[in-house]
């Protein structure tokens, strides 16, 4: 095995180095957080939220596999050169580089599979984020392929079940109690510290969903011009104050749970709130016909 790695981390320099801390920076949860914000300001709210939900359960389960298999990382190994130590907190199997970007990416394709682009972008980001891993010298194979497999696993099932729970009828209140209980329940399986910030990130993020849809009606499609504002100023609300806490975070990582739930409920209401204050959304179907002087 060291010879395998040997192997691929001989054509080592520092640009391919940083190449692959990049790649693999990018199949991190911040990421993915970063990617659903937009795809929900910009493209489909709906399609947004339930990428938020089935990552959170990937990942989840990933933490609890980690848990119970408990296996330890090739970090330290005689042979094998490991960077970027920060991205491998726990232990290494099944690798969570691989699991989120096995659930993340087949998820959109899947969404947008008339785009052929997007099958491009997805089989890259798969391959490429799971041999970062092997290549900063973190993880196994068997953890690759161990993630691989689990986020296949979790994609095709929770299509199964969404589309049951579609047809279900819920009041706003029960919704709400559910976006609390669910997310705080995977604290059973997903505590580390990227567990504390993903899971209070849904949580407010699934709260905001539910109020926007019944209080705000938010029409996320938007010209390229006003995305870009809406991205910007969206994101740079949600980066400062997460930064505002940062120094409490360090000392109590715990924190990040009220937190990030705060960034959550700004994302999916307070942020869309803010942008129909600008009049950057898409007017709704009688305010186009409206300004265009046609009567019914």
């Amino acid at each position: 095995m060291v010879s395998f790695y040997q192997a691929i981390q001989s054509i080592h320099t520092p640009l391919i180095d940083y190449f692959f801390i990049l790649l693999s920076f990018l199949g991190s949860e911040p990421s993915y957080i970063f990617l659903m914000t937009v795809i929900y300001w910009n493209i489909d709210k709906r399609f947004g939220f339930r990428l938020a939900t089935l990552f959170l359960t990937s990942m989840a389960l990933n933490g609890f596999f980690k848990d119970i298999f408990n296996a330890p990382r090739p970090i330290g190994q005689p042979g094998i050169r490991s960077l970027y130590l920060s991205s491998a907190a726990g232990s290494s199997f099944p690798s969570g580089h691989s699991q989120g970007a096995a659930t993340f990416y087949p998820y959109v394709w899947n969404r947008w599979r008339s785009r052929k682009i997007w099958l491009g972008i997805s089989v890259f980001m798969i391959l490429g984020i799971g041999f970062s891993r092997l290549y900063l010298g973190v993880h196994w194979p068997q953890d690759v392929l161990g993630g691989y497999l689990l986020g296949g696993m979790v994609v095709f099932g929770f299509q199964k079940i969404d589309e049951r729970l579609l047809k279900l009828q819920m009041s706003l209140g029960l919704k709400l109690f559910l976006s609390f209980l669910v997310p705080l329940l995977f604290l059973l399986l997903y505590h580390t510290q990227q567990g504390l910030q993903m899971i209070g990130f849904v949580t407010g993020f699934t709260c905001g969903h539910f109020l926007e849809d019944v209080y705000l009606d938010y029409r996320e499609r938007t010209l390229l011009v006003p995305s870009i504002f809406k991205t910007l100023l969206g994101l740079c609300v949600l980066g400062l104050w997460v930064w505002l806490w940062h120094w409490l975070t360090r000392i109590y990582p715990w924190i990040y749970l009220p937190v990030l739930s705060v960034g959550g409920l700004w994302t999916s209401f307070g942020a869309p709130c803010l942008f129909r204050y600008f009049k950057w959304e898409t007017p709704l179907k009688e305010e186009r016909t409206s300004s265009l002087g046609i009567t019914r």
